[in-house]
């Protein structure tokens, strides 16, 4: 019996980066001070979960203040809203954050978590939240090769559940921010020619924006963006889930390769992806060095 253990997601990190991989799922580490996208989408993902699970906006709301960040707070307090008044009616899933274990040949065990699953005609549509900063053509084109929904379709099938596609449920994140306060030193006025009263340029603030007055404004900015919420169907061939399963096995073998010889080269060319630095490149950069190890990063659970 193998001790391996292959996610979606971990498959991906083991095709950027063999190190990348070891830090994050051999060692546990992330860093401290994590992006405040991946906390969003965490967060929203929980209070979609508990509408799912038959919860009420009044629910998904007090879920949603746990958050600490206050414009994070208002974000999610109007997505969630938003979500809440498009689908309220929706009901009838069959399994809501289904989790799934599998074996390959050599004893690799593959997990994953589908977000929902509900019956459709004669099988079933896996449900897949995500949040994005943008939904466009080319967002909605790279859903048809997704790793993560194929392995779904693949491995889920294996517990009797008949795939008949991916319904990916979209919501866009909102383009504003909270308005701040102009700084004093950077504040100008315009004198009024009647009265010889000084005001304020009219994008400029004395005061930064309250919670109430942002939320207002996110509430139009869904209101006047209703393609925020989208839905798309992807039904995946026979031939893309075969090839999956294949490369599935293929990842295996070469993390089984990496544990056994203790050699996890690193890929530079992923240090600054998508503009911006992996979340290991302080560590990486500064050879391992401890002091960066304590005061960076920690150990998933602790």
């Amino acid at each position: 019996m193998s001790d391996l253990t292959l996610s979606a997601s971990g498959i991906g990190v083991l095709q950027s980066c063999a190190e990348k991989y070891r830090l994050k799922y051999i060692e546990n580490l992330e860093a401290i001070d994590r992006p405040s996208y991946l906390t969003l989408g965490t967060a929203f993902h929980k209070c979609v979960e508990i509408k799912r699970k038959g919860g009420t906006l009044h629910d998904m709301r007090t879920e949603a203040l746990k958050t600490e960040d206050d414009d994070m707070r208002c974000v999610l307090l109007v997505m969630v809203e938003a979500y809440y008044r498009k689908y309220a009616e929706e009901s009838g899933f069959s399994e809501v954050e289904f989790e799934f274990i599998c074996e390959l040949p050599d004893g690799t065990q593959v997990k994953g978590v589908a977000d929902a699953l509900a019956k459709n005609g004669d099988g079933f549509l896996i449900y897949e939240t995500k949040t994005a900063s943008t939904i466009d053509g080319t967002y909605l084109e790279k859903l048809w090769s997704s790793r993560q929904a194929l392995m779904y379709c693949h491995f889920i099938s294996r517990f009797g559940y008949k795939i008949n596609g991916v319904m990916w449920d979209l919501v866009k994140k909102p383009t504003i921010h909270r308005l701040k306060a102009t700084p004093a030193d950077k504040r100008k006025y315009k004198t009024d020619k009647h009265t010889g009263e000084k005001a304020l340029y009219a994008n400029q603030r004395i005061y930064a924006e309250t919670d109430a007055e942002f939320i207002g404004r996110l509430q139009r900015w869904y209101s006047e963006h209703p393609e925020a919420l989208h839905r798309e169907l992807v039904v995946y061939s026979e031939q893309q889930l075969k090839a999956i399963a294949e490369d599935v096995e293929s990842e295996a073998e070469r993390l089984r390769w990496h544990k056994s010889s203790q050699r996890w080269p690193r890929s530079l060319s992923s240090c600054y992806s998508y503009r911006s630095p992996c979340e290991y490149a302080a560590l990486c950069h500064s050879g391992g060095n401890p002091l960066i190890l304590e005061t960076h990063y920690q150990r998933k659970g602790d």
